[in-house]
C-alpha cells in the first residue's frame, strides 16, 4: 500500500490532497492538521469527491502540531508514508500581501520581499525534518513552502532533507511549453524545455534581469532565439495577478507531480524546484525516489547553481551559510528596519523567536488605529 502524507491542509494542502485523491498509484493518504476545525472535513470530502473518478483508496487525518516534535515523530512512525507533502506554515504571507495596509508601508513590505515571511516557511519544515529524524523512517518529501531557501537551508543544516520542491520554476517550465504548443501547432511530444531559474524569476520575470539559462526546442531544432521569455512569462496569454489569484491549485499540482514521479517506476523527465537542496529549480529526471539533473550541453552544475544563487538576491536572499543561516541584503534589511522589525540573518535556533516577532509586527501593521 502506497501512502502519502501531508502536511498542512491549507489553501495549497487543500488542493493537493484533492488532487491526490484522484491520482493513480497512490492507495492511503493521510492528512495532518494542527488546529481542529477543517482537516477531517476536508479529508472527508475528498474521500466522497474521489468515488466520481472511480477511487477507492484509504484517508485518515490526525490533529497534530509540527511543533510537539515528539508526539509528530510516533505518528511517522505508525503511517510509515512513502511520501510527505509539506505545506503547512506558521502564517501565510497573503495575509499581508491582501491586508489594508497604508501605500507607502506596502511599498516597504515588497522591498522586504521574503524577509518578511521566510521564518513563517521555515520553522514548520524545520520541525518536520527533526520529527523524521526521530522517527528513524526513510520518505521522499516534497516542500512547497518556498522550496527555492527553504530546501537549500534544511540540507545544510541537517545534512539531508526535501527530495524536491513544488512551484516556482516548475511554473515557469508548464507555461513555455504551453506557449510553444499554441504558437507553434506542435504536439507536447516535439517541444522540450529547458530552465534554470527561481522563484524571482516566476515573481520578477527576465527583463528585471534575474539570471536564468533557457532554451526552446521544437520538433529537434533549437528556437531559442525566435522567442521572448519575458513576454511568455509576464503576459501571455494575459498576465497573472499572483498576489491576489488563487495560485494553489497550480502549486499543489507541481507538487502532486514531483511525489508521483518519485513513488512511480517509470523515469520522468521534467522541471523540480531545489532538487536535494540546490537552491532555484532545474530541468531534471526523476525516477525509482531519485531526482538527477539534466541540464543543457556546455552548462555546469556549478555554472547553474551560481546563476541561481545570484537570482535569490532579488528576493532579499544574499547566501545561505554551511550551516543554514540565512543572511539577508542590505536592501532587505533596511526595508524590514523601516517596518519596525530589525534582521540581517535567520538562524534555524532563532526560528521561533523570529516567527512570533513577525506576527507581532503582522498585527501592529494591519490592525486598525
Amino acid at each position: 500500500m502506497t501512502t502519502v502524507l501531508l502536511t498542512g491542509v491549507g489553501g495549497l494542502g487543500g488542493w493537493a490532497l484533492e488532487l491526490l485523491a484522484r491520482t493513480d498509484g497512490v492507495d492511503r493518504i493521510v492528512t495532518v492538521k494542527r488546529s481542529p476545525w477543517s482537516g477531517p472535513s476536508k479529508s472527508v470530502l475528498a474521500m466522497i469527491g474521489s468515488v466520481f473518478q472511480g477511487q477507492t483508496k484509504a484517508f485518515e487525518h490526525h490533529q497534530v502540531d509540527l511543533a510537539d516534535t515528539e508526539r509528530m515523530a510516533r505518528l511517522l512512525d505508525d503511517v510509515q508514508p512513502d511520501a510527505i507533502v509539506h505545506s503547512a506554515t506558521v502564517q501565510s504571507p497573503r495575509r499581508f500581501m491582501n491586508a489594508d495596509i497604508d501605500t507607502e508601508v506596502r511599498a516597504r513590505i515588497r522591498s522586504a520581499t521574503f524577509g518578511l515571511w521566510l521564518p513563517w516557511h521555515l520553522l514548520p519544515a524545520v520541525q518536520l525534518t527533526e520529527a523524521i529524524d526521530r522517527s528513524g523512517i526513510e520518505t521522499h518529501v516534497v516542500n512547497a513552502s518556498f522550496p527555492d531557501v527553504v530546501n537549500a537551508v534544511i540540507w545544510k543544516h541537517f545534512g539531508h532533507g526535501p527530495a524536491a520542491g513544488a512551484g516556482n520554476v516548475e511554473v515557469c517550465a508548464a507555461r513555455i511549453v504551453r506557449y510553444a504548443m499554441e504558437s507553434s501547432g506542435s504536439p507536447v511530444e516535439d517541444i522540450a524545455v529547458s530552465l534554470v531559474g527561481s522563484h524571482a524569476l516566476l515573481a520578477y520575470g527576465p527583463a528585471a534581469g534575474v539570471p536564468h539559462h533557457f532554451e526552446l526546442r521544437i520538433g529537434g531544432r533549437d528556437v531559442t532565439a525566435d522567442h521572448d521569455l519575458d513576454t511568455i512569462l509576464m503576459s501571455w496569454p494575459e498576465p497573472v495577478d499572483w498576489g491576489r489569484a488563487d495560485v494553489f491549485s497550480l502549486f499543489a499540482a507541481s507538487a502532486v507531480k514531483n511525489v508521483v514521479a518519485l513513488l512511480g517506476p517509470r523515469r520522468t523527465r521534467t522541471h523540480v524546484t531545489s532538487p536535494l537542496g540546490l537552491p532555484g529549480g532545474y530541468p531534471a529526471f526523476i525516477e525509482d525516489g531519485r531526482v538527477e539533473l539534466d541540464l543543457p550541453e556546455g552548462l555546469g552544475v556549478d555554472d547553474a547553481v551560481a546563476l541561481n544563487h545570484g537570482a535569490a538576491r532579488w528576493d532579499g536572499i544574499d547566501r545561505i551559510e554551511s550551516d543554514g543561516t540565512v543572511v539577508y541584503t542590505a536592501d532587505a534589511s533596511a526595508a524590514m528596519a523601516e517596518l519596525g522589525h530589525r534582521c540581517e540573518s535567520v538562524t534555524v535556533d532563532g526560528l521561533e523567536s523570529q516567527s512570533r516577532s513577525l506576527r507581532d509586527l503582522y498585527e501592529s501593521l494591519t490592525t486598525p488605529r
